[in-house]
């Protein structure tokens, strides 16, 4: 069987090698975004998807800013594979091309649906405290990770981990599934079943620095063992699912990790400074920071930052 892939980073390559390694499946090409300029000093960079496809000479379509007349000219120029796998792509996926494959459109969303729809499914779970989760496959529709699911692997959440490890485990527990799957899709031994109606939590939508703000007056209170609301709308969404405010922050150092980063501005003696809480712990109601960065200074413990502050 043949089979087109559709992402951006090393969990899309995970997923492919297993397809490619398998015997089974043969990719055909693969969609992924051009290379970026990344870093101080701005290097055009491939991603890792991209990489790949090249150490495997596999044809490759790369885009911009969206799936435009362009891009679809050259897909339609390829052979229709009997499956596309989209997987941490990022882009929205036009109906002519969910409608191209011969079998099906296929998306890896490592939440467990309708739980947690959107691009931020990891750092949603980890925010609100959840303690279980699961990585789905799914068909594909217009609606955002609204479509049936063919197969849901479930899987304690650790508690220390940050978003990182969570979609490690994700991937790691679904991709060697892959082969099987698709096969028993290809079969018709395996059906997908339509998602409930019923959504408990608001969308994982894509988080900005803003969202990972916190007001330092807020961060005080949890210092000392008091809970305050915080401004924004993110935190203060999941403050619900918290007994108090040391608890949902110590999750959001692990939820923003290693991006946005949970952050906050202090008064020192150098005026308004950016303060990164990178690590911390609740005990009872009172937060722990564990470790910081002060603007300017290296990481630091929390007794190292007090002596900075006015």
């Amino acid at each position: 069987m043949t089979i087109a892939i559709a992402g951006t980073t090393s969990r899309t390559v995970l997923c492919a090698e297993h397809l490619r390694a398998s015997g089974l499946f043969e990719v055909v090409w693969v969609l992924t975004p051009s290379p970026r300029r990344v870093g101080r000093t701005q290097q055009l960079t491939k991603n890792e998807c991209h990489t790949w496809a090249e150490e495997h000479a596999l044809a490759t379509i790369l885009l911009d800013k969206k799936i435009d007349n362009e891009v679809r000219n050259t897909i339609e120029q390829l052979p229709r594979p009997d499956f596309l796998l989209v997987v941490d792509f990022g882009y929205l996926v036009p109906q002519w091309l969910l409608n191209w494959p011969k079998i099906a459109p296929l998306n890896i969303h490592p939440s467990d649906l309708p739980r947690w729809r959107g691009s931020s499914p990891g750092q949603f779970a980890l925010l609100y405290g959840d303690t279980q989760s699961a990585v789905c496959l799914m068909e594909m529709s217009a609606g955002m990770d609204e479509g049936p699911l063919f197969h849901c692997e479930h899987f304690a959440v650790n508690n220390t981990w940050t978003q990182t490890e969570y979609y490690q485990e994700s991937f790691a527990q679904i991709a060697p599934q892959l082969p099987s799957l698709l096969s028993q899709i290809a079969a018709q031994e395996c059906t997908a079943t339509p998602q409930s109606e019923t959504v408990a939590t608001p969308p994982a939508q894509r988080l900005s620095k803003t969202d990972s703000f916190v007001e330092w007056s807020v961060v005080s209170a949890a210092l000392a063992g008091k809970s305050r609301v915080p401004d924004g709308a993110v935190l203060a969404q999941a403050s619900h699912s918290h007994p108090n405010t040391a608890s949902l922050l110590a999750h959001a150092t692990r939820a923003f990790s290693p991006w946005p980063v949970l952050w906050t501005e202090v008064q020192t003696a150098k005026g308004t400074q950016r303060l990164q809480i990178l690590r911390a712990h609740a005990v009872g109601t009172s937060l722990v920071i564990d470790q910081a960065k002060l603007e300017g200074k290296n990481t630091s413990t929390r007794s190292e930052i007090e002596k900075l502050l006015v």
